[in-house]
């Protein structure tokens, strides 16, 4: 006896080539959990066919009960189930999923339940590699030499400007202890390796140093990813640790908190606060030994303002605080990176440049760099493609052209409007903030006490200073002095 649900099926098709068309696995079932349908995507993801399936119990199909299956807990519960992260294990293979189900009325009366899931396996398995690099990539010295002389040694952080070398003393300071530090700072600043800097000078240099985007991770897979999931949920689950516990002994850096859920704060907060983390699908209590490096995007006080940070949140992962200033203001820097780039990439594609064309340099300096060192970095390593064994210098012609269209030389906090919400973006600029203001004039005073004392000299001026002379004659353009 065909039930309502199969009734309508057949008596309208097009049903079929909807959920068909739906790059998601959809199932529906009866009152009794019987699976009445599945669509193509759940055939090809589960390798059950739909004639194989129809009529038996998701217990049956999947080893999935009440408390396991977001469909029969819509059923049971007769409530929506919304963005639930599950994982179950059907025919050899184990599925994470993000999945929202609801209960079906006909005519007041419930006749099943349907949910429509989002297959995240893929994610999960690039997210685990990508942790599992991470571990091999931070072994002891003699275990993995080269990748420590190209990560922990270009965390040199490059720049003399007094903003970064404040900063750069503060990260030094951060890693003679073990509070948490915040870093603030544009996308593309140098945050990640200011905290890779703070892990490699620390008393925690030899434990592993894992690192998280958690604007990249789906809000419903991030508490699995950092606590970890246990077996025994289904049969055949696998027990895997979470981020806090395979860290032990090292650093967690946990990228764009901001970008976390209040909820998921909530969780970290009481984590961190207690020293302890129950895996999900787990009571017991499991003692974490890793130190927390965050960072944010925006300036706190706006991320708060506008409920994307908890304050006790914030406050607790604070302790230490360090603003990372942007590119655009410590242009007197740029000069000195894009000569570690060039060096950095001659060897990586066996050239010769020996720096920037003069022509270059007044560009780079007028340029507002919203993409930050990053942007430098990729811009220099795009020049370098189209540079030939007879150019010693990058000259404008192998410039991306980006650089010449829609330039904004100036830089402040403001509102960066986005295709996908309004987030408040703060650029960082020194004259638009008191003590940047006075820094950047007790600066202009000491190189003119410098350029009195060597009576004008540049280079010898410069050498006093502790700075090259291209940085020296743009900071003298800069202050106007005369």
């Amino acid at each position: 006896m065909k039930t309502r649900f199969q009734e309508i099926i057949d008596k309208y098709p097009f049903f079929s080539d909807i959920f068909n068309s739906i790059d998601a696995a959809v199932y529906f079932c009866d009152v009794n959990g019987r699976l009445l349908y599945i669509n193509k995507v759940a055939e090809g993801l589960d390798g059950y066919a739909y004639e194989e399936i129809n009529g038996r119990t998701v217990n049956e199909a999947y080893g999935l009960d009440e408390k396991t299956s977001p469909m029969l807990m819509a059923l049971t519960t007769e409530k929506p189930v919304v963005d639930m992260a599950f994982r179950y294990y059907v025919n050899g293979r184990e599925i994470y999923q993000i999945c929202n189900a609801r209960p079906i009325f006909l005519d007041e009366q419930k006749v099943g339940a349907y949910t429509i899931q989002k297959d995240v396996t893929q994610l999960m398995e690039v997210i685990q590699k990508n942790i599992r690099l991470q571990k091999e990539a931070f072994l002891p010295m003699d275990d993995h030499e080269e990748f420590h002389k190209d990560t922990i040694g270009i965390d040199r952080l490059v720049g003399t400007h007094p903003l970064f070398k404040k900063c750069k003393k503060m990260a030094i300071s951060a890693g003679q202890s073990e509070s948490p530090v915040l870093l603030i700072g544009e996308t593309g600043s140098g945050k990640d390796l200011f905290s890779r800097f703070i892990h490699a000078n620390s008393n925690r240099k030899d434990g592993p140093f894992l690192a998280i985007n958690c604007a990249a991770i789906p809000e419903t897979l991030l508490e699995s990813i950092l606590f970890g999931t246990s077996k025994g949920i289904y049969t055949g689950a696998v027990e895997r640790k979470g981020l806090f516990e395979q860290a032990e002994g090292g650093t967690l850096f946990l990228d764009e908190i901001n970008s976390m859920s209040l909820v998921s704060q909530s969780k970290l907060l009481r984590a961190i606060e207690e020293k302890e983390i129950k895996r999900l699908g787990s009571n017991e209590r499991i003692k974490i030994n890793a130190r927390i490096i965050s960072s944010c995007n925006v300036l706190p006080q706006d991320a708060i303002k506008n409920k994307l940070l908890r304050e006790d949140f914030f406050y607790r992962l604070a302790v230490v605080n360090i603003m990372i200033p942007s590119l655009a203001s410590r242009k007197s820097d740029i000069f000195l990176l894009a000569n570690h780039f060039i060096s950095l990439f001659n060897e990586r594609f066996q050239k010769q440049v020996l720096a920037l064309d003069d022509e270059v340099l007044s560009i780079f300096l007028d340029f507002s760099w919203p993409g930050n060192v990053r942007q430098l970095k990729h811009c220099i390593e795009s020049a370098m493609n189209f540079v030939t064994n007879e150019d010693l210098k990058i000259k404008r012609k192998h410039l991306p052209t980006y650089l010449f269209s829609n330039n904004v030389t100036k830089s402040s906090c403001v509102q960066k409007k986005s295709t996908d919400n309004d987030e408040k973006h703060c650029y960082f600029e020194p004259e638009t903030i008191s003590v940047f203001s006075t820094i950047a004039q007790k600066e202009k005073e000491e190189i003119i006490k410098a350029l009195i004392e060597n009576h004008g000299n540049v280079s010898k001026t410069a050498k006093q200073l502790g700075m090259h002379r291209q940085s020296l004659i743009y900071r003298i353009k800069k202050y106007n002095i005369k």
